[in-house]
């Protein structure tokens, strides 16, 4: 153990109220679906913590970090990788949320992963051990890829992926293999084909239409057929070439703003319906990015990544789009970014969009059904995604020189776990009180 670096299961001191930052984070939102926001951060303690990157961020600013900096995930609790389709595809495992994406000290990342494996382990019925030992596994694993990783080329660091074939030979059993299988199966039919019949209806004249599902689909009346027209070149110029040229072969048919996620409930964020010559769907989703929570509440400026930054590109919707790019071991070739469009308060409000596939094949694993040690597998696989991701700054090798060989490290990380989990849950519990004494709107079971 470097005896001069700081300890990293330290808790944080001289807290900013939790219930501020949540209230403080809502005003930016659509007020209408603050309440759905809340119900669904209320469903669980780890619901809750899912929601509440900003939080942490504040916290993890308040103690001793190591101060190697790598770009980092902004988010990486478990529930935060997942399935998705190659260009090529292939069905991948990965990071798959990029929205508070940036610079911040590599253990962050890290001690947002072990915290939610904490969590989850506790909330399916693990013990406290349990818990503990999983979540230092997850903490060796990080570091055990790292320093493979260190050992490889930059650019065979770049092409490392993870498919489901990688995760089902590691699944020991035959009952964790078919799970497995049966959530592949599944996200190989989330796709544009399935959407089209599950969101849409067919008007009398027989054009196709999104189906209004309120609150969490619906149509706002805001944008003209030139706002729409703007609004797809500003998308198109941000695309690659050949996505351009495809999509000469699609015409828009409809869109409409849906409710995603948990932490991002109320965030402007939107469906795009585009028909094909032959009738063929595509669905395009258009989320709002806001400053990643890693400047806002961590404290760290994110500047530097307009530095690689093309001509023209500006705003969150490009901080989010380029670090996917180089997090992500492939991504979605749709990706791209407006600024400017906001169909709730009008075109004066400057907001940063981006853009990618709605349902292209997209998974995950629902974690309330795994087995403590196929928990214990997925957060293995996760933390060596994580590592990955983190290994293509260039930062990796002073990393694995200070900390490559510290297994006191993965003590540390996994007491850091527990002592969040703690605070995690505290806060959970007031936010709940909050909730119940009308301090905050609620609405569940949406």
């Amino acid at each position: 153990m470097n005896a001069h670096r700081p300890d990293l299961s330290l808790m944080p001191t001289d807290r900013r109220d939790p219930l501020e930052i949540i209230k403080e984070q809502n005003r930016t939102r659509l007020q209408d679906l603050v309440p759905v926001r809340i119900g669904r951060m209320l469903e669980s303690p780890f619901a809750f913590y899912r929601g509440t990157a900003a939080l942490m961020a504040s916290d993890l600013s308040r103690v001793p970090t190591t101060g190697q900096q790598v770009l980092s995930c902004g988010d990486a609790h478990i529930s935060n990788f997942g399935l998705y389709a190659s260009p090529e595809r292939r069905l991948l495992f990965d990071l798959n949320d990029f929205d508070e994406a940036g610079f911040a000290p590599w253990e962050w990342d890290l001690k947002r992963l072990v915290t939610s494996v904490y969590l989850a382990t506790i909330y399916n019925d693990g013990t406290e051990d349990e818990a503990l030992e999983i979540a230092r596994e997850t903490s060796t694993s990080y570091r055990d890829t790292l320093n493979r990783l260190a050992g490889m080329s930059a650019l065979d660091r770049f092409y490392a992926a993870v498919d489901t074939d990688f995760i089902t030979e590691r699944l020991d059993y035959k009952k964790a293999r078919k799970r497995m299988e049966k959530i592949e199966k599944k996200a190989r039919k989330r796709n544009s084909l399935t959407a089209l019949k599950k969101l849409t209806f067919t008007t009398e004249n027989g054009q196709v239409r999104i189906q209004d599902q309120p609150p969490l689909m619906r149509h706002t009346e805001h944008a003209t057929p030139e706002q729409i027209d703007s609004i797809w070149g500003g998308y198109l110029r941000s695309s690659g070439s050949e996505i351009r040229y495809l999509l000469n072969n699609f015409r828009y048919a409809d869109h409409a703003l849906r409710v995603v996620g948990v932490g991002s409930v109320g965030t402007r964020c939107y469906i795009f319906l585009l028909t094909g010559p032959t009738g063929e769907p595509l669905f395009l989703q258009v989320k709002e990015a806001g400053a990643s929570v890693l400047e806002t509440y961590g404290g760290i400026d994110q500047s530097a990544i307009m530095e690689w930054a093309p001509e023209g590109a500006i705003g969150d919707g490009y901080r989010v789009v380029s670090c996917q790019r180089i997090l992500q071991s492939h991504s979605d070739p749709f990706l791209g970014w407006i600024r400017g469009f906001d169909g709730v308060q009008g075109e004066e409000v400057p907001i940063d969009f981006y853009w990618r596939q709605f349902r292209d094949m997209k998974g995950s694993v629902d974690l309330s059904l795994l087995s403590g040690r196929e928990l214990l597998i997925t957060s293995r696989v996760c933390a060596s995604l994580l590592a990955r991701a983190h290994s293509q700054s260039k930062g990796v090798y002073e990393i694995v020189d200070a900390y490559g060989d510290d297994k006191n490290l993965d003590k540390e990380l996994a007491e850091f776990a527990r002592g969040y989990s703690k605070i995690a849950i505290a806060d959970a519990a007031a936010l709940q009180q909050a909730a119940d004494d009308g301090d905050v709107p609620v609405e569940y079971g949406l």
